[in-house]
Parts: structure tokens; C-alpha cells; sequence
């Protein structure tokens, strides 16, 4: 199915759902860099990110359930993007987990400021 043959059946609302959809799915994987390049999970609560992937779910949960006893074609587009944002946010998860006990870096601002050399 070409992408130009599903926009015309989309509603204006779903539309819109699409757009949320992939702001916030443009932030995950960013996020998800970020932690494998810097290896710790600062900033991140797992508890957080738990209920955000509890969102996309009931999300995707709600599109199926719209397209009961209808095969996948009927399923609305933005179906998919709540699947690739659950995947994206179970991997974050995954990771936050993984890297929970290692120790937070030493903060570079609380470090004090170099002193200037008197000349």
C-alpha cells in the first residue's frame, strides 16, 4: 500500500494523532543514543518511561479494539506508529534497566572553577 493511497482516508484527527505520534517518536530514539553513547541512564526514571509505554500500548490496544473482527488492512495507519513507539520505548526501558546501577557521573558544574595563574 503506497503512502499516497492512505492519506486521503485519513481523518483530519488521525492526522494529527500521526503527527503527535511521530514528534514523540523522533524523541525516543534520540534519547536512546544518547544513553548508549554515554552508558547511563541519568535523567531517566524508569518509572516514567513505564508509564509512557503503558500509554502507547492502551493506544494501540484501542486501535485494534476500533478494528475488531476486521483484518490488518482495516487496522487505521497510526496503528503502526504506536507499535514502532512501544518498540522504541521498550528498548529504552531495556537499556535504563541495564545501566540502573552504575554510579552517576561527577556533576561538571559542582566541580570548582580552575584558578587563573598570576603572572
Amino acid at each position: 500500500m503506497d503512502v499516497a493511497e492512505l492519506l486521503p482516508n485519513l481523518s483530519p484527527a488521525s492526522l494529527l494523532e500521526a503527527l503527535m505520534l511521530v514528534c514523540f517518536g523522533i524523541a525516543w530514539p534520540v534519547a536512546t543514543l544518547r544513553m548508549l553513547v554515554r552508558r547511563r541512564a541519568e535523567g531517566q526514571g524508569r518509572a516514567f518511561t513505564a508509564i509512557i509505554l503503558c500509554g502507547y500500548a492502551a493506544g494501540a490496544s484501542a486501535k485494534l479494539a476500533a478494528a475488531a473482527g476486521i483484518d490488518l488492512d482495516a487496522v487505521e495507519p497510526v496503528f503502526w506508529l504506536y507499535v514502532i513507539n512501544l518498540a522504541s520505548v521498550a528498548i529504552n526501558l531495556a537499556l535504563q534497566w541495564h545501566y540502573r546501577r552504575r554510579p552517576p557521573r561527577p556533576d561538571a558544574a559542582a566541580a570548582p572553577a580552575p584558578m587563573p595563574s598570576a603572572r
